[in-house]
């Protein structure tokens, strides 16, 4: 399993065009909301993603938990559970559905910690300067910029 870990587009669709083709090898791309784009811009990419604060008008769930190879994920912006403010929400909620690897956004920091056997993944932002993502593989996380 390879993981493309992006969040925080905001609109930058050519940002996201350029990191998807950077890395074609990919098995799933999982974002953790704010896209800020019509999901019509990037349904051919078959990116998994969830509502962040900032995506208005746009029919997506605020959390997602799925299975991706015996591999039980959290997906969620990270808004609704305050992570600006610290991740005692984020994490409870994460061990209250048995996640192992949690995935969330809405700081624009990049951010990796493993906790109780819960992997938790920030990628930063794709659509602010620092143009940042992540690669989930084999259980490592490798940070990127654009």
């Amino acid at each position: 399993m390879k993981l493309l870990i992006t969040s925080d587009v905001h609109g930058d669709l050519d940002a996201l065009k350029d990191v998807i083709l950077k890395h074609p090898d990919i098995t799933h791309h999982l974002n953790a909301g704010d896209m800020c784009l019509n999901p019509k811009a990037y349904e051919k990419y078959h990116i998994i993603s969830v509502k962040g604060n900032n995506d208005f008008g746009i029919d997506l769930p605020y959390m997602r938990l799925f299975d991706i190879e015996d591999k039980l994920i959290l997906l969620t912006h990270g808004h609704l559970e305050g992570v600006k403010f610290g991740y005692d929400r984020l994490k409870l909620k994460a061990k209250l559905n048995s996640a192992q690897l949690c995935i969330f956004g809405h700081t624009h920091e990049r951010y990796l910690m493993k906790e109780e056997n819960i992997l938790f993944i920030n990628p930063g932002a794709l659509g602010d300067y620092h143009r940042s993502y992540a690669i989930y593989e084999n259980e490592q996380v490798t940070f990127y910029s654009r």
